[in-house]
């Protein structure tokens, strides 16, 4: 399941507090709770106790704001036998954990992984001195107006201007320029244009010529809505899109990317993608400059595109959450006097009248003319699709189907990974060997680890063989980010083995948090199986099993209702399994927290 915010964890051990303790006590155990819940906050388990010797470390070595990941293992072999983190697996989990509280930047990815950002603030610093407005500037930098100029209209970075900058600043940045930069790229701060040549977006002053492409063939406009948008995810997501790499698209005079918008290369299919933003949305479209605009390459970009917004806007608190929408026409890129945008679940019939566009500007819009570009399978003759009237009768029949690929393919592609590695006799002692796993068994899970010697992985759900992959297993390839319990979907280009343990979480998380609703749309369904088939062909190829046989059987099935009620029922089940794991837990954790606090009471 979702990680709880540490707020909603507090709240739900105050409830159970009150079950242990009187009331009088509660406002008492405030910080002793809150301590609790900050250690059981990376994933779900207490810090090790020699991590604290690792920060002292990091503090006394800040003030060369970078280290090396050799430096920091030849320190741990310094460390007694017992103190000492004795896998690179420890190590990565220990800086990511600070990290993850802004006590330094690291990331466990190809190259980046080498080095380790000790001043987290002296690296914000870099980007600020970067970015200052040039009247701002020493005289010292004067010189480089010419250069600054260009920067400060265009975005583009010149290596001598960045090095007059800094050596202006004179912080270190120039002796590590090269980590500073990877960093920054890694983060979407910037995208490197050539080996001489950054485009930082933030600075870019070019202003977006609205009808400049309007002539070419093109598909619809999609659209992404926010309540407000975080200008910083619109540049963030352009930066990342020039690194996947996606070349800039380039008239006879200059590249394509501007204030509100960048036109981007789609490696070499020809197709040419859009990308721009308003005051509230961001919108895409596909172009091409010959011939027609290919609707799988549009589902294609779709899937690329609507991943690293959803990263993206998670990393934004406020007013970052997403709908998609799209224009009422394939005219008015960015440019509202044009054409009107019309959320997603607007479009329940074949044609309807606009309900955004004005009473002067009125017309009938054609579903599939605007849905098929960007809706992977959109058919709305299909019966099992949306109907005139808006109701979808296949939804509850989609649904059930993600159920049974989840229950009956996902968690035994689970099953497989674990035996691979763990052999069911043992499985039971290897988790009695783990404290932190164990004493979170509820007491029918420990029923099933023991009777595992006999009966093997075949009883054990989603939610228990998740936890021991996740505990037990330390060669299982991990997610890219390097760290499990990621609330976000990983990232198209994210494919590892824990990557797709993680799909698989996050898809289950979701079926249950629907399972009111008991429907899924077509459009859902159909990104959601494209999702799992792949990621099926990938575990295919690592544990040596068969699993897209069964799931093309599961997706041919025409279900009688009692059917779907079935699978529905094991979804609502499973789902209820979790609210009793997560209650069990926390009142181990409320107890543990009220023990220690009278023990400390008994010894005063």
């Amino acid at each position: 399941m979702k990680k709880k915010s540490l707020q909603k964890h507090i709240d739900v051990k105050r409830r159970f507090a009150v079950g242990f303790h009187d009331n009088e006590s509660i406002e008492n155990l405030k910080l002793s709770i809150a301590d609790v819940v900050c250690k059981l906050d990376h994933w779900g388990e207490e810090l090790p106790q020699s991590w604290a010797m690792f920060e002292t470390f990091f503090q006394e070595k800040k003030i060369r704001k970078i280290l090396s990941t050799v430096e920091l293992q030849s320190f741990n072999e310094t460390l007694p036998e017992g103190i000492k983190l004795s896998t690179i697996e420890d190590m990565d989990s220990m800086l990511q954990f600070f990290h993850g509280i802004r006590e330094l930047i690291h990331f466990n990815q190809q190259f980046l992984n080498e080095v380790i950002i000790l001043d987290v603030q002296w690296f914000a610093d870099a980007f600020r001195n970067v970015i200052t407005d040039k009247n701002h500037a020493k005289e010292d930098l004067f010189e480089f107006a010419s250069e600054w100029d260009k920067f400060n209209e265009t975005g583009e970075l010149d290596e001598t201007l960045l090095s007059a900058i800094w050596r202006m600043n004179n912080n270190g940045y120039l002796e590590h320029k090269e980590d500073i930069m990877m960093y920054m790229e890694k983060l979407g701060l910037l995208a490197k244009m050539s080996d001489k040549i950054w485009y930082v977006p933030c600075m870019n002053k070019m202003q977006f010529p609205v009808d400049c492409f309007s002539t070419y063939p093109a598909s619809s406009i999609l659209c992404y809505t926010f309540d407000v948008l975080p200008v910083e995810i619109f540049h963030r997501l352009v930066a990342i899109c020039m690194q996947i790499p996606w070349e800039i698209f380039s008239d006879e005079e200059r590249g394509c990317i501007y204030q509100t918008a960048a036109i981007l290369v789609f490696h070499d299919q020809h197709h040419n993608i859009m990308l721009g933003m308003t005051q509230t949305e961001i919108q895409v479209q596909m172009f091409v400059v010959e011939g027609e605009v290919d609707v799988l390459t549009c589902h294609q970009i779709r899937e690329i595109l609507e991943h690293t917004l959803q990263n993206l806007s998670d990393a934004f608190q406020k007013n970052s959450e997403f709908l998609v929408a799209f224009k009422c026409k394939p005219t008015g890129f960015c440019d509202s006097r044009v054409s009107a945008v019309i959320s997603d679940s607007k479009f329940t019939r074949d044609t309807f009248q606009c309900p955004s566009c004005p009473a002067n500007r009125k017309h009938c819009v054609n579903t599939e003319d605007i849905t098929k570009y960007w809706n992977q399978q959109a058919n709305l003759s299909n019966p099992n699709t949306s109907t005139a009237c808006g109701q979808d009768h296949g939804g509850r029949s989609r649904f059930a189907k993600l159920g049974m690929a989840t229950h009956d393919v996902l968690n035994q592609a689970y099953r497989d990974i674990l035996e691979m590695e763990v052999h069911p006799s043992v499985i039971y002692s290897k988790v009695k060997a783990s404290p932190n796993t164990h004493k979170r068994l509820r007491p029918e899970q420990e029923q099933l680890l023991q009777a595992a010697q006999h009966s093997g992985y075949a009883n054990f759900d989603i939610s228990l063989t998740y936890t021991l992959l996740r505990n037990i297993c330390k060669k299982i390839p991990k997610p890219t980010k390097g760290k499990w319990g990621e609330d976000s979907m990983p990232t198209v280009g994210e494919i590892t083995v824990g990557d797709d343990i993680e799909r698989i979480r996050l898809m289950r998380n979701k079926l249950a948090a629907h399972v009111s609703s008991a429907s899924t749309p077509q459009t859902e369904f159909n990104n959601t199986w494209s999702i799992i088939s792949d990621l099926c062909q990938r575990l295919e190829n690592f544990t040596g099993k068969a699993y897209l046989g069964n799931l093309n059987k599961i997706r041919k099935l025409t279900l009688r209702k009692e059917n779907e009620d079935a699978a529905i029922e094991k979804i609502k089940m499973e789902s209820q399994h979790e609210m009793v794991k997560e209650m069990w837990s926390d009142m181990k954790d409320v107890k543990a927290a009220i023990e220690r606090l009278e023990m400390k009471h008994l010894s005063n």
